[in-house]
């Protein structure tokens, strides 16, 4: 990891510190007391003890954020994982997040003080996240995935992913996720693919796999 990837964050919020390095991550704690303001739904303010456990080989593997002292209880309806953190989205497009900039603090504000302030009212006012909301476990991943592949069921998305994870050679020879039953390389639908590989790697694209 790049240790200067932090840097903006921890001068931004200095009340965050490293703690002792034991393992493979870095983990930041701290007390955050911060006013938020959205444009719809008004200006609240949040105190929260996190947690967050930044692995070393960020920003290919996503950071894992917790709430240490029980403000936020683990419901459905407030976006809990089973392990206690926090979804913050699919993992897809939060790869894609920080594809565009790896800086942490860039991730915080656009992803963290966002889940932060949607749970908030949330617990506030009850309704839900006022942002909308991606179904929980592989139903919600599956729906993320077939609008970003701009593909119909969950069998296409499978044959996708599988393509998208398998060597080229290997690959090229598949039949087209689209369903026209022709060699990927033979339907216009293989521009696509080629736009998804420089997007991510072979390896990175057999983890989202992994998750079906």
């Amino acid at each position: 990891m790049q240790f200067n990837l932090l840097g903006k964050f921890l001068a931004e919020y200095s009340e965050f510190r490293m703690t002792p390095i034991v393992g493979n991550e870095i983990i930041l704690q701290g007390n955050l007391n911060r006013q938020l303001h959205h444009e719809n739904f008004g200006t609240i303010n949040i105190f929260y003890s996190l947690l967050i456990h930044i692995p070393f080989d960020y920003p290919e593997k996503l950071p894992i954020i917790y709430e240490s002292k029980a403000a936020i209880q683990p419901t459905p309806s407030n976006h809990i994982n089973p392990d206690g953190s926090f979804c913050l989205g699919s993992p897809l497009r939060l790869k894609i997040l920080l594809k565009k900039n790896p800086d942490f603090k860039f991730f915080f504000e656009n992803c963290v003080l966002p889940y932060l302030y949607a749970v908030t009212i949330n617990i506030q006012k009850g309704g839900g996240f006022p942002f909308g909301e991606l179904e929980h476990g592989t139903a919600g991943l599956i729906l993320d995935f077939k609008e970003f592949f701009c593909l119909k069921d969950s069998l296409q998305v499978y044959q996708m992913l599988k393509i998208l994870s398998s060597k080229r050679k290997l690959a090229n020879r598949m039949i087209c996720p689209c369903g026209c039953k022709q060699r990927v390389t033979r339907c216009k639908y293989f521009q696509h693919i080629l736009q998804m590989r420089r997007l991510f790697t072979r390896v990175e694209w057999n983890e989202q796999l992994q998750q079906f």
